[in-house]
């Protein structure tokens, strides 16, 4: 039997980080199948808002917990020393991060089916930026298009300017709270 190092003991690598996410997402989806009446179209836009959120929730855990919180910027630290090394979630981290996507907005929502679809997209989101970050590290050549762009702004990240580009699937939050790549950088 393979002996395990500490690092793998409590974590996870891509893209078997995957499954949890994806089956709390399926049955949120069975859940609100179950709905007794129509209100899709809501569900989709609540979905879509919830995508966004992420993207605002990704940037700020990025920049203040992985790049500021003792033991989450230590293990980051080891992703930004050897990003071409599998990527290793803390399993803690993951279920924390799901059960803060999926709770607040279940609770905060009085209403199910709106907080089901902010949570759906809570969660795709969070699946996207999983998916799109290994995409940055194991094949940032034959990429294009819009994940070519966020490859260059990822690699500066990594080297040059480890204090910008903190966002994966979109800038628009490094642009918003000036964390954008320095002009002088960009190619």
């Amino acid at each position: 039997m393979k002996r395990l190092d500490r690092q793998q003991v409590g974590t996870t690598v891509y893209p078997h980080a995957l499954p949890l996410p994806v089956a709390a997402g399926a049955a949120l989806l069975a859940l609100s199948a179950m709905r007794p009446h129509g209100g899709w179209l809501l569900l989709l836009a609540c979905a879509m808002a919830g995508l966004a959120l992420w993207t605002l929730l990704e940037y700020l855990l990025h920049r203040f917990v992985l790049h500021g919180i003792g033991p989450f910027r230590r293990w980051h630290e080891q992703h930004h020393a050897q990003p071409d090394a599998p990527m290793r979630t803390p399993l803690l981290f993951s279920g924390l991060l799901l059960l803060g996507l999926v709770a607040p907005p279940m609770l905060m929502i009085g209403d199910r089916w709106l907080a089901t679809g902010l949570t759906l997209g809570l969660l795709a989101g969070h699946v996207a930026q999983e998916i799109t970050h290994h995409a940055l590290h194991s094949r940032p050549d034959a990429l294009g298009g819009w994940l070519t762009r966020r490859a260059r702004q990822h690699q500066i990240h990594h080297g040059q300017c480890p204090s910008s580009s903190y966002g994966t699937l979109t800038d628009l939050w490094d642009r918003a709270f000036g964390t954008a790549t320095p002009p002088g950088l960009q190619r």
